[in-house]
């Protein structure tokens, strides 16, 4: 009986040994990789040192001290990438602020402040109140960079639920909305049909960006439905088409910046908090 103990002890202490000297193996290639991820940092090649971090959390998952160092080398490259992105969207968001603030004074703002949430930019031609009874298509960009193509018909019941915008051989065309959709509006009075059916963003924006090209031509727009009706885009509305592409364009760039300004400085507190 004592023999056995003996062997176990001998065992249990070689076996010991061996673990010892396996995690001492172990650190040493964790430190060398740390090392590594250091050089990496100050060469400024930061997509390598996560390459490298995330090797340190899968190779040595219970060198707990070295994981630590590896998540503090990678919020020193957070920081860094957060800071340069805050330098770059902090040197172009004024160019792009003051290139949308000159395109928009054609336009008008319109918001309703029971209703709406955000408001719209409208081009000055294609406010709604002076355009009530007319065939036409109009855009405008919400305060959050949404394009809204919408067409607008009255007349004989159509049911229109696609436009195609037409060009010598070029065209271009929405989705469809079905009529039961919340974007599809009609109403008749007094034998007179509307129907305003609305293009949300892809929705619509290659007929609008179609438009946007070939304002200087001659455009054929076809409401395609139970019916087709077909009429030719009025200069007035090509040209606010035109401006209003161009303003979703640079409304979109604004808000993208404004976005990732809020989402550096939100990791880089997040990072001098965590360290509090």
């Amino acid at each position: 009986m004592k023999n056995i103990k003996g062997v176990f002890f001998i065992l249990l202490t070689f076996s010991l040994l061996i673990s010892c000297d396996s995690r001492q193996k172990q650190e040493k290639l964790a430190d060398a990789r740390l090392k590594v991820i250091e050089k990496l940092i100050s060469q400024n090649s930061l997509n390598a040192a996560k390459i490298q971090i995330d090797s340190i959390h899968f190779l040595f998952p219970r060198l707990v001290n070295k994981r630590r160092i590896a998540a503090a080398l990678e919020d020193t490259i957070v920081r860094r990438e957060s800071s340069r992105t805050l330098a770059y969207c902090d040197s172009i968001l004024p160019k792009k602020q003051h290139e949308f603030d000159s395109i928009q004074k054609n336009f008008r703002f319109e918001k309703d402040k029971i209703y709406q949430e955000t408001g719209n930019f409208v081009y000055k031609t294609q406010q709604t109140e002076s355009n009530a009874n007319r065939i036409y298509l109009k855009t405008y960009v919400s305060e959050n960079a949404d394009l809204f193509l919408i067409s607008n018909y009255c007349g004989g019941k159509l049911e229109h639920t696609t436009v195609e915008v037409t060009s010598a051989d070029l065209f271009a065309h929405t989705d469809t909305i079905d009529t039961s959709d919340p974007n599809y509006h009609s109403f008749t009075d007094g034998g007179q049909r509307w129907e305003v059916v609305t293009f949300k963003n892809d929705a619509g924006k290659d007929v609008a960006s179609f438009i946007a090209q070939y304002s200087k031509q001659q455009i054929k727009v076809i409401l395609h439905g139970k019916k087709n009706y077909v009429y030719y885009l009025d200069d007035s509305d090509k040209k606010a088409i035109l401006e209003t592409y161009h303003l979703w364009v640079v409304k979109k760039d604004v808000v993208k910046l404004q976005k990732e300004i809020k989402k550096a400085t939100s990791k880089i507190e997040r990072i001098k908090n965590s360290g509090k």
